[in-house]
């Protein structure tokens, strides 16, 4: 595995961008019949989602400062959001609205009657983050915490971008990826999706 965090993360981001594109594929009506048969889809190209544009502004965080600063993170979603990528409605509204000058804490934690989201799309760009933070768990979720919080601020939401970033960081790491070896990772950092990030958790 690579030694340079980008070098591991642009790899991450490659490999999230090309699962992402194949796997919507499978939304295109067309394409029902490779569904059902578990055959692959059309030849490419294949459209990557809003999952990537977004893993793509973690990425460019990431390589700038070093870690995940949310106002940054922030600003970079709403700038470069796409509307063709298929961002969930509630995402959507809410970096439009930041884009005009919205408190994106305000936003996120009003979302949903003020629970939150707590869809999956904070886990679906958060993979790059784990690579980047190879070998350390507990900055990993910490980073991974603070990314998701952005949009998704339920703690299911933000458990589940720990989860990946920590397998993420996991593998990328040290030898192979087993089981068990993830679930002691993750047992190890389960504290950093409840409490603040500390300073030392954030550098």
């Amino acid at each position: 595995m690579a030694t340079d965090p980008m070098t591991r993360a642009r790899a991450s981001l490659y490999g999230l961008a090309l699962g992402d594109a194949l796997g919507s594929q499978f939304f295109v009506l067309d394409n029902r019949g490779a569904l059902l048969t578990q055959s692959l889809p059309p030849a490419a190209p294949w459209q990557w989602t809003d999952d990537t544009e977004m893993a793509c502004s973690i990425y460019r965080t990431l390589a700038d400062l070093g870690g995940i600063d949310q106002d940054t993170l922030a600003a970079r979603f709403a700038a470069h959001q796409d509307f063709g990528r298929g961002y969930g409605p509630a995402t959507g509204r809410m970096l439009r609205l930041v884009r005009n000058g919205g408190d994106w804490r305000e936003l996120a934690a009003g979302l949903f009657d003020g629970g939150g989201s707590w869809g999956n799309g904070a886990a679906m760009r958060v993979a790059p983050l784990g690579a980047w933070f190879a070998g350390d768990p507990p900055i990993a979720a910490a980073q991974a915490r603070a990314s998701a919080e952005v949009t998704h601020t339920h703690p299911e939401a933000v458990d589940g971008a720990v989860a990946v970033a920590v397998a993420g960081a996991t593998a990328a790491g040290e030898g192979p990826l087993t089981p068990g070896r993830c679930r002691r990772a993750h047992s190890t950092t389960a504290s950093c999706t409840r409490a603040p990030c500390s300073p030392s958790a954030t550098r």
